[in-house]
């Protein structure tokens, strides 16, 4: 057999490239799918980062509401509304029956003095907490509540500030606490 013949060479007009332009729109959409599954794979990975930043704040901020009750609880310094002051002296605030016309939380520092550093009166050490941006703060407030037919009764309300790792994710938590 000839190899030779006319009938076995193919004329060039004949020959169009479709086999080239499908190959380019195959990797023209098979790059979209690449970029767009890199995009997704690290904005997922920027979201869990800051779950688990939020997570870490969180448990921060619980474990200085348990601070708080401990310190309120066995530290001595808190006793009916001893040592309660209008100014916040210490991280213990009060300011009459009346109660405070906005929340004192709101309009004093929780980042420095007046609110205490996490384990400042209590055993826990503010370590503790590893791989925070700073330790938690918290303040206490005194209630003197009056019920029907006479007495007192003391509630104090914590409030806390925790940050994670990032100094932006910050965490607030707010108890009433009555001791037993």
């Amino acid at each position: 057999m000839n190899m030779m013949k006319p009938t076995f060479i193919r004329q060039p007009s004949r020959q169009r490239g479709a086999a080239l332009l499908t190959g380019l729109i195959f990797m023209v959409i098979l790059t979209l799918l690449g970029i767009t599954a890199a995009r997704m794979a690290g904005l997922e990975e920027r979201m869990s980062g800051n779950m688990r930043d939020r997570s870490l704040a969180m448990q921060a901020a619980e474990r200085a509401l348990r601070d708080a009750e401990q310190d309120i609880k066995n530290s001595g310094r808190v006793s009916g509304l001893t040592n309660f002051v209008a100014d916040c002296t210490n991280g213990l605030c009060y300011n009459g029956i009346a109660g405070y016309g906005t929340p004192i939380w709101t309009t004093v520092s929780m980042t420095a003095a007046p609110s205490v550093e996490y384990g400042a009166n209590t055993p826990a050490a503010p370590g503790d907490i590893e791989g925070l941006s700073a330790s938690p703060r918290y303040l206490i407030e005194g209630i003197r509540k009056t019920p029907p037919g006479g007495g007192e009764d003391f509630f104090y309300r914590v409030t806390v500030r925790a940050q994670g790792a990032n100094p932006n994710t910050v965490v607030w938590l707010q108890e009433i606490y009555k001791p037993l």
